[in-house]
């Protein structure tokens, strides 16, 4: 890829990254120079891509999570609404209680919980390479 004049450029690399460079280019048979402008020219922006698709999925996974959690939250303010309207008449059952009141704290609970697995799984896939 000669294209007009040549231009010499600095690089700042520690000595613990010239070396590992030096290597890689040896395992290509390359010399440093070459090795350093086929890096530059063939750059692989895959890992940018995946952190954009995860991010992207993880954005809707929270809008999804939100549209769950407003029903949740819809179905528990119906019920604290009828609980209090039963309290008042001195009528809630304990059958309501365990019927109606326990499930819908039990599936809160086990979509917080889904939450957090979601949340850490997306980490994962955001921060490994």
């Amino acid at each position: 890829m000669k294209h007009g004049n040549r231009i010499l450029k600095k690089v700042y690399l520690t000595e613990a990254e010239e070396k590992y460079v030096q290597l890689k280019a040896r395992e290509y048979g390359y010399n440093f120079s070459h090795m350093c402008r086929y890096a530059l020219l063939h750059l692989d922006d895959t890992s940018a891509r995946m952190k954009i698709k995860v991010t992207n999925e993880h954005n809707m996974l929270i809008e999804e999570r939100q549209r769950q959690l407003a029903a949740i939250g819809n179905n528990i303010n119906q019920i604290a609404h009828q609980v209090n309207i039963f309290a008042l008449d001195g009528m809630i059952s304990e059958q309501y209680v365990t019927d109606v009141i326990i499930p819908a704290i039990d599936e809160l609970r086990q979509l917080y919980q889904s939450i957090n697995m979601d949340q850490l799984f997306i980490k994962k896939r955001l921060y490994t390479k």
